[in-house]
């Protein structure tokens, strides 16, 4: 069983000594913006094939039709990535914040196969929380979801688009419940905000795509509470208002700033342009959890931009779109 200790970090204060030493190496191979605007402006695939030539992610794509398979590919380099990086590291709950969107993916099949038996046993569907449960003070942090499944009307049982409120509303509350265990205040910060603007983003996309208020008012749980969807739905009209006083107050003062028109255009670009100005100062710190996790996190938008640039050019989406989508880290 995966562990998240973090005595590691506090009895040792140079346990990252040699995994930021490398971060120095790494991020000088990290690509600039200016490559990707130079991305958006091929033709055709076999330019941007080109392009990807000076870069290391050339080997990643061998010919035209791989482009076909962007997001497999990438989600493979992502997960070499994150596993490579983490050996070594101290023991400590980035791991585990890094590795939600795979237990989440996998936790979702699963429970999705399991409803589709007639009365799916509740312990069967208990089990599966244990994906998420690495340690067992985690447990209590997703109380409310697990009594669901005793309820009338459980999950098991309920419309697909119901029971996807209740699934994507369990990785926005594990990622909450995760800050709690977390030493770095910095750190612990940056996972408390991206969990509120998480489910946040979560929730207005799906009311903009015409999901009805009271369902997911209903099945949309943060924190064991329903309240952040019922108190952000009662807000509708001022996407702002309800989430910043949720946030911390370097990220509240970034989102007061924030144009209600761009947070209807793309809610998740706020959501990372709010989050980014926590992530550089984690870059200042010399050494420690919080430099490692701001290497992770450029990283990580780099390969995000790359699915964005490429999928683009395989697919004819317009190019001046995708590059107000791109993603800003070190840039």
């Amino acid at each position: 069983m995966t562990t998240t200790q973090n005595r590691t970090t506090k009895a040792n204060p140079n346990a990252w000594s040699f995994v930021c030493g490398r971060m120095a190496a790494l991020e000088s191979e990290l690509l600039p913006r200016s490559f990707f605007e130079t991305l958006l402006k091929c033709g055709n695939r076999a330019e941007a094939r080109s392009v990807l030539g000076k870069s290391n992610y050339r080997i990643l794509f061998p010919d035209d039709k791989s482009l076909d398979s962007v997001s497999s590919i990438l989600d493979a380099k992502t997960k070499e990535m994150k596993a490579d990086f983490f050996k070594s590291c101290p023991p400590h709950p980035l791991l585990s914040f890094f590795d939600i969107g795979y237990r989440f993916r996998t936790f979702r099949t699963l429970f999705n196969q399991a409803c589709r038996q007639s009365n799916p046993p509740v312990a069967e569907l208990e089990n599966l929380f244990g994906l998420f449960e690495i340690e067992p003070k985690y447990a209590n942090g997703l109380r409310e979801h697990r009594c669901m499944l005793s309820r009338s009307n459980p999950p098991q049982t309920a419309s697909s688009m119901e029971r996807s409120l209740f699934l994507d509303s369990v990785a926005c509350s594990f990622m909450s419940v995760l800050s709690e265990d977390t030493p770095e205040s910095l750190v612990k910060r940056y996972m408390r905000d991206r969990a509120v603007l998480s489910a946040w983003s979560g929730i207005f996309r799906l009311r903009w795509n015409g999901v009805p208020a009271e369902m997911i008012r209903r099945w949309f749980i943060f924190e064991n509470s329903f309240d952040l969807a019922a108190s952000i739905l009662a807000t509708e009209n001022d996407p702002k208002a309800t989430v910043i006083a949720r946030l911390s107050t370097q990220s509240a003062m970034i989102m007061e700033s924030v144009d209600v028109q761009r947070i209807k255009i793309d809610i998740d670009s706020v959501s990372s342009d709010v989050l980014r100005d926590m992530v550089l100062t984690c870059r200042m710190v010399p050494f420690g959890a919080e430099r490692a996790m701001s290497y992770l996190l450029a990283a990580e938008v780099e390969l995000v931009n790359l699915e964005l640039c490429l999928s683009a050019i395989g697919n004819g989406i317009d190019r001046d779109i995708t590059l107000s989508r791109l993603r800003r880290e070190y840039a």
